[in-house]
């Protein structure tokens, strides 16, 4: 029976950018990984069990550089609510220029893609300045234009979900 690792010895073993796994006693994952994401609290670890016998642990990015990209991360949520409150006025009147977007509903979000440049908008039907991590980092990977935001999400959603969370936007 695999040993049920101390946060300590999860901090020795996690590294920016890397994937850390361990196997923990059959059944007993959630627990592990709820207890030690208490644990290492403030820590800039992300803990969850990736099956019933192993947890996955990450680095997050630290506070720091999260601070240091806000000034990106704002201008990132400033256009991604302006074209997506945009792109769903126009699709509700029906003047949205088909030729240039094509939009698919799905649920409660309209996706929204640009012909010619491959943008992405997943706005919310219902608030479109609502932000889903993942659908912003989407966003952000599709236009381009954020290479900040994208050098830090080296853990793609869950860096996003961090940002977001330091940022107060979450």
């Amino acid at each position: 029976m695999p040993p049920i690792p101390s946060p300590e010895d999860v901090l020795r073993s996690v590294v920016r950018g890397r994937t850390t796994r361990f196997e923990v006693p059959e059944g007993t994952a959630s627990i592990v990984a709820a207890r030690l994401r208490r644990q290492l609290a403030g820590q800039d670890v992300l803990v969850f069990a990736g099956s019933s016998s192993r947890c996955t642990a990450l680095r997050l990015m630290g506070t720091d550089e999260a601070e240091r990209i806000r000034p990106e991360l704002d201008a990132l949520v400033a256009d991604f609510r302006v074209l997506a409150r945009t792109l769903s006025r126009h699709y509700e009147q029906g003047t949205l220029h088909e030729d240039v977007w094509c939009v698919e509903p799905h649920g409660v979000h309209l996706g929204f893609v640009n012909r010619d440049t491959g943008v992405i908008v997943e706005a919310h039907a219902g608030d479109p300045d609502d932000l889903d991590p993942y659908f912003l980092l989407l966003f952000a990977e599709t236009t381009g234009a954020y290479p900040g935001v994208l050098d830090a999400c080296v853990h793609g959603f869950h860096d996003m979900c961090h940002l977001l969370e330091v940022a107060g936007l979450l």
